[in-house]
């Protein structure tokens, strides 16, 4: 059984959006047997909840704000004790902390957040299904179908469509499988569209970084960047955009 103090550990790596599975197995076990603890992770999970709740139904990111702020305001006010020498204001400080992140990351943005499915284009939308999925998953990473703009978290596993745009928080990264043993490793804090695939693929680097992995022999393979556009003539490479 873990102690207090890993467990407090996890809980950050949580609200990083980096525990693993078999992390998370151990913290909720942790969590079954100490109180003080188990508040904590309720209180984390409740605050995952408001900001889900404050990004419903396409609400503006300023009100989705002001709602999240509101929520924080109240809990602060009755922190949690934990068993020895940290308070639970401690929790509170640092998912308001985590709310905030999230946030700015979407007013950075200026996304939505809806909830029509997870990676699930909007019903009306005409788009055509690529042979790409998400691969390795590390973290949140949200996505947006075509012209829409109402982001999504993704999954891994999932759907990937012509003109999908993904964005990686600063401590997420992810895989997109290309079949035939072919891969792009998205980095952290980056922003990969899906231009074409087929006879050509090309793939947009808005910011951050993107290594491919490509079988060989491969087709016509691009990534655009704002400052150019890059052809891949060998199986691998790095494209950086700052």
């Amino acid at each position: 059984m873990i102690s207090c103090e890993t467990a407090r550990a996890l809980i950050d790596k949580a609200i990083d959006g980096t525990i693993g599975k078999a992390e998370h197995a151990e913290l909720e076990a942790h969590a079954e047997t100490c109180e003080a603890c188990r508040n904590e992770l309720k209180c984390l999970e409740q605050t995952e909840e408001v900001i889900a709740d404050a990004f419903a139904s396409r609400t503006e990111a300023l009100q989705a704000k002001n709602q999240i702020m509101a929520h924080i305001s109240e809990r602060v006010g009755t922190p949690t004790q934990h068993t020895g020498s940290v308070p639970g204001y401690w929790t509170w400080t640092r998912t308001a902390i985590a709310a905030v992140v999230m946030l700015a990351a979407g007013l950075t943005l200026g996304f939505v957040l809806g909830r029509e499915g997870q990676n699930q284009p909007p019903a009306s939308a005409m788009l055509q299904e690529a042979p790409v999925r998400i691969g390795r998953l590390e973290g949140m990473v949200l996505v947006k179908h075509g012209n829409s703009d109402v982001w999504q978290p993704v999954r891994s596993g999932a759907v990937v469509y012509l003109g999908d745009t993904f964005h990686s928080m600063p401590r997420a990264a992810f895989v997109l499988d290309l079949g035939n043993n072919s891969t792009i490793d998205v980095s952290p804090n980056s922003m990969l569209a899906l231009v074409s695939y087929g006879s050509e693929t090309e793939f947009s680097l808005e910011q951050g970084e993107c290594t491919a992995n490509l079988q060989s022999p491969h087709g016509p393979f691009f990534v655009r960047t704002p400052h150019g556009r890059i052809e891949a003539l060998g199986t691998e490479f790095t494209v950086t955009v700052e």
